[in-house]
């Protein structure tokens, strides 16, 4: 080995002892640094307010009280995530300290979109992504209203569509007070004109059966009146389904004016038109009428 070589191998042996020593030292004492606070970020840029700081602070038992003056390593930034993650309302979570000493939680809150009611009265939120979000009386937020007893998440997520249908289509949106899931899995609409129901069947098709819905609203309710039929069904491919009523309701119906010239509006029912042989009616509910296709 010549001088030259000799010199660069004893220089990195120097430099990895002085690695080994000051490396520990440094990562020993910013570990022993006081951290200087915590900020909590939610995004949230609809400002719905399911989940806020203050939650999280809540969920972390209120740790931005305490975490001033607490070493670094007192504080496991992955447990934190891993915590946040685990929580039914959140979505993502990140945690890190800065170099400023403050260690940053940035968390984005999952996304109700309906809340579910049971028949012995507990209730859920269901997700965007159809995931179940449990209901606490710590977070509220106004979203549509289903009543059903599902076996499972998917069978809530069926009624997805339909919701978002509702919520994107002003006439649908003021005619439509609730949501109903009857046992055999049909997605029940119950107006505000008290007297009947909408059998609007299951999620497909929704813009023609939306349609054929108006057609009778405008051409068969007005002459036959509000209260005539206790069911509309859809359910049925170019169908219209009528079940006439055998008991009388406890209070009237809204006037067909009204529901004329606010729910239904004439510039929107311009060119519709009913299929033949569209209208059914019946005094019992119906089976499958013959020639038909369920949707």
């Amino acid at each position: 080995m010549d001088k030259r070589s000799l010199w660069q191998f004893i220089l990195s042996v120097l430099l990895i002892a002085y690695l080994a020593v000051v490396v520990p030292f440094c990562i020993q004492k910013v570990d022993a640094s006081p951290l200087r606070g915590m900020d909590i970020v939610v995004n949230d840029p609809d400002g719905i307010g399911f989940v806020t700081p203050q939650d999280v602070d809540m969920e972390l038992d209120t740790l931005s009280r305490r975490i001033t003056g607490m070493a670094r390593s007192e504080v496991n930034t992955l447990e934190i995530e891993r915590y946040l993650k685990g929580l039914d309302r959140i979505d993502r979570a990140t945690c890190a300290i800065l170099n400023n000493g403050r260690l940053r939680l940035e968390v984005s809150p999952m996304n109700p979109v309906a809340r579910v009611f049971k028949e012995d009265g507990s209730s859920y939120y269901v997700s965007a992504d159809a995931k179940r979000i449990d209901a606490d009386v710590r977070y509220h937020i106004d979203v549509p209203v289903v009543s059903a007893d599902f076996d499972s998440i998917a069978q809530a997520a069926d009624v997805l569509p339909v919701l978002d249908f509702i919520r994107n289509n002003p006439t649908a949106d003021a005619l439509v007070s609730s949501v109903k899931v009857d046992r055999k899995g049909d997605i029940i609409l119950v107006p505000i004109i008290r007297g009947h129901v909408i059998n609007f069947g299951d999620k497909s098709d929704i813009d023609n059966k939306w349609e054929r819905l108006k057609v009778i609203y405008r051409e068969v309710m007005p002459v036959k009146g509000w209260e005539y039929y206790d069911t509309l069904s859809v359910k049925w491919r170019g169908q219209v389904v009528a079940t006439r009523r055998t008991k009388a309701i406890a209070e009237p119906s809204i006037q067909s004016r009204m529901l004329t010239d606010t729910l239904l509006p004439d510039a929107d029912m311009v060119d519709i038109q009913p299929v033949d042989n569209s209208l059914y009616e019946t005094e019992t509910p119906p089976s499958q009428p013959a020639g038909s296709q369920q949707h």
